[in-house]
């Protein structure tokens, strides 16, 4: 008898546990991601990103070691290279809808060495960011933003290595 209701109860968590993750899985929309690139290879000047716009801080503990330099001026760079290797990924997928793959491939390829770019550039902050998140330390707003937008990153990101990047 016990195992049958133990049965029952682990039933209704993992129930539990789909209907949430279902309803928490549509929540991320590209609406805040910055507006679209014109194409990458088209040699035009992109018009400069708008100002990045900080949330508030995240409050915590003292962090036990002190947050790498992070600027709003990086955040920026940050989602310049997302819209570059967004445009990248939209050229590669067009590519390939028409029938061209190793076009494709070529501009998924693009996109991958912008991600590099990304990890590069943001390595030691979302180290730090990472172990603030994990032992729950104050943040600035620079890092609450580093957060959200490398989410982004991390989406398309695969999207990319789904569609043959590298």
């Amino acid at each position: 008898m016990p195992m049958i209701v133990g049965g029952a109860v682990l039933l209704v968590v993992i129930v539990l546990l789909v209907i949430m993750n279902r309803s928490g899985s549509g929540e991320a929309t590209d609406k805040d991601a910055p507006a679209k690139a014109s194409s990458p290879d088209a040699g035009k000047s992109t018009p400069a990103p708008a100002p990045v716009q900080l949330g508030s801080a995240k409050s915590g503990k003292t962090p036990a070691k002190p947050a790498p330099a992070l600027t709003t001026a990086t955040l920026g760079k940050v989602d310049e290279l997302y819209a570059q290797m967004k445009a990248y990924y939209n050229e590669g997928s067009k590519a390939r809808q028409a029938g061209d793959n190793a076009t494709a491939r070529e501009h998924q390829a693009k996109a991958v060495d912008v991600l590099d770019q990304i990890d590069n550039l943001i390595e030691a902050p979302l180290l730090w960011q990472e172990e603030a998140e994990m032992k729950g330390w104050a943040q600035s707003a620079e890092y609450v933003q580093l957060a959200k937008t490398y989410g982004l990153v991390m989406k398309l990101a695969k999207q990319v290595r789904m569609g043959g990047g590298k």
